[in-house]
């Protein structure tokens, strides 16, 4: 069983990193996104590139939450503690995963309060 517990550690570890650089890479896209609508430069492909990493997010996400609860239900606390290097690196993943995910919503509802200032300042430039 103890190989079966590493084996499933390492998987969650793999989609944790996956995740994360997703992340990064939506955080870096939608900061380049953001700029590109100051510019007025935004056009369909990004809105659907945008739409492709969204769901390729919530895909791993789903997997990740899948292998951690069958972690914990195939598995006693002896076995998931054995692999103790293993586990702080999920830990510690986890973490910068909790940490971006915050930051990324952060930078979403600056955006957000950004295009809505956008429409309020445009509707009352089209009542003159």
């Amino acid at each position: 069983m103890g190989h079966n517990t590493k084996k499933s550690i390492e998987q969650i570890n793999d989609v944790s990193r996956q995740l994360l650089s997703r992340i990064l890479v939506m955080q870096t896209d939608s900061q380049i996104t953001s700029q590109e609508r100051d510019l007025k430069t935004f056009d369909t492909q990004s809105n659907d590139d945008e739409n492709k990493e969204l769901t390729e997010l919530t895909e791993l996400t789903e997997k990740r939450q899948i292998l951690i609860t069958n972690l914990f239900e195939q598995n006693t606390a002896d076995n998931i503690s054995s692999e103790l290097a293993l586990l702080q690196e999920m830990i510690t993943l986890d973490s910068e995963l909790t940490t971006n995910a915050k930051l990324s919503k952060q930078l979403i509802t600056e955006q957000v309060i950004k295009i809505k200032k956008s429409n309020k300042v445009t509707k009352s430039y089209r009542k003159y």
